[in-house]
């Protein structure tokens, strides 16, 4: 009797033991799962790094020197050291994103072993499309440096590493080099040369403390930042990614990206840069002329075609745009000019061009100008389109413009599929603008393009496509396909709404052909269309 009531007591006691054991482990499950229930308490916070502003610069001076349809691919950029886990073509991706925001200047394609799997999907759906246009140029190189705690200090004032910074009140610290290597390739592979980036940052460790700092080095300017110790190496990283970003692009379409990092045409590494970018450039006298030609119908100085040829209406650009940047007035283009051009910020200098035809045209002398002159990265954009042109020579008005739109073959009917080529002339010299509505009522433009950048057109008109670069075939379905073009007195394309001024080859986010008329209509252009017909 005693033993079973001793072994009753036991047996209550486990089962109250079990009991108390089970709500405590439910409490506790239940206050571990209460965090993730409530989300984190700290707000997602987007990643701005010191070249932020710079890349927003770069967005503003690739629209004022009249960059567009640039397509680039990138491969995956490697880890070459092992030692920086990171997503560092996933960087570069996001730089050029905000580097082209408003000029929509760069459309880059991302390749790699990550599109394996989107590769074999598109060849399952027997889709092509994306591979009907091959890039103008690639981006290749790799994390090539990382020297860890190449210098050491115990000294309680700190530690500095000429000439990226220094981190003072540290008992220990430490400096590691991260170097960084991009070029710029063009389409046969070939490095072009001059385009690349190597840059390095300096990062200081402190073991006292609880942040790291980094150091950067550009044309004698110091950039630093400081971060934590936990997410320095990728932050620093990612600071060399955007540095690199705005240095290929600013490089490859010599367009002045010093100025985005605060530095001047008197710096004694920008003065080299020019040097050598107008010397490139004389060294072929037609991509030399054409550059001003460009350049100067940018200006409103230029109104022919981008020909590489010199001819009267080039020196006049010249000669009014030497006289608005306070040059010696004559037609030359030496390396004063070219240093004093990519030194200028030319939506303010746009007015004393205008001042200088106005006083040609009126036989009076130009009036000073007294609106105050702000930065390239402080002013906004104006579209330079709307500029006053050299005044035309006197005469009688010119008849009305008109468009003629054909296919090159004579035929307006076509078998499924067929290659078309078309010729498109104007009733005199004027800019065209392309477009093609498929079966599908999306909208591209395909003059100009990447290939055929200019759109001036004479008046014995151009053949589009030129050469093989791409193809315009008849839909193979039977549907319905337009091809609609536009002549304008002026280069308008700054002009246009931003959904119908973007990329080339690229589906426009428009109701169909009659918006894209209609901008047109907006800015005084004569529209020519092309209905493809099917036998």
């Amino acid at each position: 009797m005693r033993r079973l009531s001793l072994l009753t007591t036991l047996a209550a006691a486990l089962m109250m033991s079990g009991c108390i054991t089970e709500q405590a482990v439910l409490r506790d499950a239940e206050s571990a799962a209460e965090p993730i229930r409530s989300g984190p308490k700290d707000p997602v916070v987007k990643n701005i790094t010191n070249f932020a502003p710079a890349l927003r610069c770069m967005d503003r001076a690739l629209m004022m020197y009249g960059i567009r349809d640039l397509v680039v691919i990138s491969e995956d950029i490697a880890d070459q050291t092992k030692k920086v886990s990171a997503g560092t073509k996933d960087m570069l991706i996001s730089a050029v994103s905000d580097m082209t925001r408003s000029s929509r200047a760069i459309r880059l394609m991302a390749f790699g072993n990550d599109s394996v799997n989107f590769n074999s999907f598109m060849a399952q759906a027997e889709d092509k499309s994306l591979y009907r246009l091959r890039p103008q140029f690639g981006i290749r190189g790799s994390i090539s440096q990382f020297d860890e705690n190449i210098a050491k200090s115990t000294a309680g004032a700190g530690i500095a590493w000429n000439p990226f910074g220094s981190l003072g009140k540290a008992s220990s610290a430490s400096v590691s080099i991260l170097g960084l290597d991009l070029a710029m390739v063009s389409a046969d592979l070939t490095i072009i040369p001059g385009v690349t980036s190597n840059n390095t940052v300096a990062i200081v460790r402190s073991s006292s403390g609880t942040e790291a700092e980094a150091g950067y080095n550009k044309f004698g300017i110091n950039f630093q930042m400081n971060m934590a110790l936990s997410d320095g190496m990728s932050q620093a990283l990612r600071n060399l990614v955007d540095l690199a970003a705005i240095e290929l692009f600013g490089k490859l379409t010599k367009t002045p990206y010093w100025s985005c990092l605060g530095s001047t045409a008197e710096a004694p590494e920008v003065k080299i840069e020019i040097e050598d970018w107008y010397h490139s450039l004389f060294a072929d006298p037609g991509s030399f002329v054409a550059y001003w030609q460009n350049q100067l119908r940018l200006r409103g100085l230029y109104n022919s075609e981008v020909n590489g040829i010199p001819d009267d209406a080039l020196r006049f650009g010249v000669e009014t745009y030497r006289e608005a940047l306070g040059l010696e007035k004559n037609a030359k283009i030496d390396l004063a000019l070219f240093t004093a051009y990519l030194n200028a910020n030319h939506y303010d200098i746009a007015p004393k061009v205008q001042a200088l035809l106005a006083a040609r045209q009126n036989n009076a002398p130009p009036q000073p100008q007294t609106q105050p002159i702000a930065r390239v990265q402080q002013s906004a954009p104006t579209p330079l389109a709307a500029q006053t042109p050299p005044p035309a020579p006197a005469g009688n008005a010119p008849a009305p413009l008109r468009l003629d739109l054909r296919a090159a073959s004579g035929s307006n009917r076509f078998r499924p599929g067929e290659n078309i080529v078309f010729k498109v002339a104007p009733s005199r010299d004027a800019y065209v603008y392309c477009f093609m509505q498929d079966e599908h009522q999306t909208v591209m433009r395909f003059f100009p393009n990447r290939f055929s950048k200019d759109a001036f057109v004479p008046t014995r008109g151009v053949s589009v496509p030129k050469g093989s670069e791409f193809n315009i075939n008849a839909s193979t379905n039977g549907g319905q396909e337009t091809v609609a073009c536009f002549a304008t007195e002026r280069d308008v394309f700054t002009d246009l709404p931003a959904n119908i001024a973007a990329s080339d080859f690229e589906p426009l986010p428009v109701n169909g052909l009659a918006e894209v008329s209609a901008a047109f209509q907006r800015l005084r252009g004569v529209a020519a269309e092309f209905p493809i017909q099917l036998r």
